[in-house]
């Protein structure tokens, strides 16, 4: 008798994304407004609001903190749609006692007509039709082109950056090479990590054609380059997490040649 909410994003994850933040809150409202599961016979609208965006709020907490953590140690980068469903599975458990505690505060009576494993599936079914629609809309925010596709059939040219990188985004498409001391941030169409390399190295890994140095400390791909250029390019390379990469005055001729090239 739940909404938890499974997110994720095209870089690490960006709760920020609103379609996606908003999407368990109001499904949770929906829920309350159709009085779902019986919930109409035991409790007001008012009290069902409360249950279920409370109940929501809660496991998305938990949802939250564990996609972080399998984010940032695991894969390095935004989660596969395989692993937002284990995350569902994985919490329905945890979020069947909380649906029963919300219960005997809100509704006590309707305890009388439930089960833990009831509730149980109720939120392992809410999770995983959440984490579905999730991820497609995450998906979807991150449109891909041919130029992108191509860096991808062509693993040899940055396979020494790539062994660098977390499992889980070494086929993804890198979009910008940031440094940040001794190290190099490389961002993805399916997140980000930091990997000890200098960027003159990385750059060189990932091959002359492949992308464009538009500031001592940043390089993207030929891609990015080709669509800053041709919006003009004077108020920096824009990333799909809307980060903003400085353009230097030579960057800013090399992105004029990319696009004419």
């Amino acid at each position: 008798m739940t909404i938890p909410g499974i997110l994720s994003a095209a870089a690490p994850l960006r709760w920020h994304r609103p379609a996606v933040i908003l999407l368990p809150l109001i499904a949770a409202a929906a829920l309350a407004v159709t009085g779902a599961f019986g919930t109409y016979v035991s409790m007001t609208l008012p009290l069902r609001l409360l249950h279920f965006v409370g109940v929501a709020i809660a496991i998305c907490a938990i949802v939250f903190a564990l996609c972080e953590v399998v984010q940032r140690f695991w894969f390095g980068g935004a989660l596969p749609f395989w692993a937002m469903l284990a995350i569902g599975a994985i919490t329905a458990p945890v979020g069947g006692w909380i649906v029963l505690g919300a219960l005997g505060l809100s509704a006590p009576r309707a305890l009388a007509h439930v089960t833990y494993s009831e509730l149980t599936t109720q939120v392992l079914l809410s999770n995983l039709a959440i984490a579905s629609l999730g991820w497609i809309l995450l998906r979807q925010s991150r449109p891909q082109s041919t130029a992108c596709d191509a860096q991808q059939l062509d693993p040899t040219a940055d396979q020494a950056l790539r062994a660098k990188l977390p499992v889980g985004i070494r086929s993804a498409v890198i979009l910008a090479l940031s440094a940040e001391d001794h190290y190099v941030r490389v961002r993805t169409d399916r997140g980000e990590a930091l990997i000890l390399m200098n960027l003159a190295a990385a750059i060189g890994a990932m091959g002359e054609d492949a992308g464009v140095r538009v500031h001592r400390s940043h390089w993207v791909s030929r891609e990015l380059a080709e669509e800053t250029a041709a919006r003009g390019g004077r108020h920096g390379v824009r990333l799909n997490d809307d980060t903003v990469l400085p353009v230097s005055r030579s960057g800013r001729k090399l992105l004029s040649e990319a696009l004419a090239g």
